[in-house]
């Protein structure tokens, strides 16, 4: 599926596009979580749900410049998060999700840190050639049903 005819007539099953954005929603709500959990920890639990804001509106920020950073035109950054869910989806029930959810969130992460990691190298194509090898890993050791 890395050819890019192929990609562009390739359409995603709906509950693809759920279990991805499932990933997204757990990983930024306990972004929030984690960070409400550490203010009111450290600091004046007054100021915990601001902060809990600020840090992910900070992470919805390093998710969309590393969406940016990581696409090409053959293969959109989110496109490829989708490659990576349908590759990990082993079927429809509660069980795979232990799966799926994992590996995307995994996945999230590891392009976010590709992205910053491109910030301080002068390569412009760093991000996207690495981004293109986690799809590939993700293809190699991709759930079959």
């Amino acid at each position: 599926m890395t050819d890019a005819n192929t990609l562009s007539r390739w359409r995603p099953h709906p509950l693809v596009f759920i279990y991805c954005a499932l990933a997204i929603v757990l990983l930024g709500s306990a972004c929030f979580c984690g960070i409400a959990l550490l203010i009111a920890r450290w600091y004046q639990p007054e100021s915990a749900v601001k902060g809990a804001l600020a840090g992910t509106v900070f992470f919805v920020a390093a998710l969309f410049l590393s969406l940016r950073r990581c696409s090409t035109p053959e293969l959109p950054a989110f496109r490829g998060l989708l490659l990576i869910t349908a590759y990990m989806t082993i079927g429809v029930g509660g069980f795979f999700l232990l799966f799926v959810i994992q590996a995307v969130v995994f996945a999230i992460v590891s392009m976010i840190a590709i992205a910053l990691v491109s910030l301080f190298r002068k390569d412009t194509a760093y991000a996207r050639n690495h981004f293109r090898q986690l799809i590939e890993f993700y293809r190699k050791h991709r759930m079959y049903q």
